[in-house]
């Protein structure tokens, strides 16, 4: 049996937007038509009260 490995890390600049595309299509017309979901980690990225210590962790 083939074992995967599974790499964690912290997102990198370069993730920013593959990982605002999942959410997008995570949540597209889940809640509502469309979504703002994406465009809120967007934003919430360049605030001031922002602790880049809780980031999101990106699974490879």
């Amino acid at each position: 049996m083939e074992q995967k490995r599974i790499i964690i890390r912290p997102e990198t600049e370069a993730d920013f937007r593959a990982v605002e595309n999942l959410v997008r299509e995570a949540f597209w017309n889940v809640y509502r038509p469309g979504c703002l979901e994406h465009y809120v980690i967007h934003v919430l990225r360049d605030d001031p009260a922002f602790v880049k210590e809780l980031e999101g962790r990106i699974c490879l």
